[in-house]
């Protein structure tokens, strides 16, 4: 599952119970949780950076709190640009 959490959704340990309840593997979140103060680059889908952005939980503290909640699934972090950023895995 890959999913986006801001703190106006879901958030990360109840999405990852959920998710194995139901029979998910793995939880990808993104992992570009740092933004600049100044942004001299613009954001390639227009002005303004949208704020979801600034709302990002670092995933590896998301991971940790979803793994005290589950027992199997998996999580990652995943990005068009970089590949996979895989945190350890408990299986």
């Amino acid at each position: 599952m890959l999913t986006f959490p801001t703190e106006d959704g879901v958030p990360v340990p109840e999405l990852a119970r959920l998710a194995e309840e139901r029979g998910f593997e793995s939880i990808f979140l993104p992992e570009h949780t740092h933004i600049p103060a100044s942004r001299t680059t613009p954001y390639p889908a227009g002005e303004p950076l949208p704020d979801y952005y600034l709302h990002t939980p670092d995933p590896f503290v998301a991971f940790a709190a979803a793994a005290s909640v589950t027992s199997t699934i998996t999580a990652s972090t995943r990005t068009r640009a970089s590949g996979t950023c895989a945190s350890a895995s408990r299986r």
